[in-house]
C-alpha cells in the first residue's frame, strides 16, 4: 500500500512539473483576424474592403433614389451597421435616407444621425 501511495505521488508530481501549460499567441502583428460562420479567416484588410464596398453601395442607392440631397450626407459602414451623418435640407429626407439604406443588401442596421439644415436666402 505504501508503494502505491508513493507511486501516485510521484506520478502527480511528474504531471504537474513536466507538462506546463503554454498559451500561444498568434504571430500576426499586422492586424486582427476573425473567423466567420463558414470558418474562413478574414484579414483586417478584407474586412475594411467589405466595409468600404457596403458604404459605396449605400451611397449609390441614395444617389439613385429620388428626393435625397447628397451634398452634405456621409455614409460609414462597419460590419453591416451603416451610420448616416451630415445634414439634409428637408426633414422628410432624413427618414427617406434611412429607408433607402435599410434596403441595401448587407445592411443589418442603420444609425441615422442626419440633421436638417436651413437654407439661407
Amino acid at each position: 500500500m505504501r508503494a502505491a501511495v508513493q507511486t501516485g505521488l510521484i506520478v502527480a508530481l511528474a504531471v504537474t512539473t513536466v507538462s506546463p501549460v503554454v498559451f500561444a499567441q498568434g504571430g500576426s502583428s499586422s492586424g486582427v483576424e476573425t473567423t466567420t460562420d463558414s470558418g474562413i479567416a478574414q484579414s483586417e484588410k478584407s474586412i475594411k474592403a467589405a466595409n468600404r464596398k457596403l458604404a459605396k453601395n449605400v451611397r449609390t442607392a441614395m444617389a439613385r433614389a429620388k428626393g435625397i440631397d447628397m451634398t452634405q450626407l456621409f455614409v460609414y459602414a462597419k460590419g453591416g451597421v451603416v451610420t448616416l451623418s451630415g445634414s439634409v435640407p428637408k426633414s422628410d429626407q432624413v427618414d427617406r435616407a434611412g429607408e433607402v439604406a435599410k434596403r441595401v443588401p448587407g445592411v443589418s442596421s442603420v444609425d441615422n444621425r442626419l440633421s436638417v439644415y436651413a437654407i439661407e436666402r
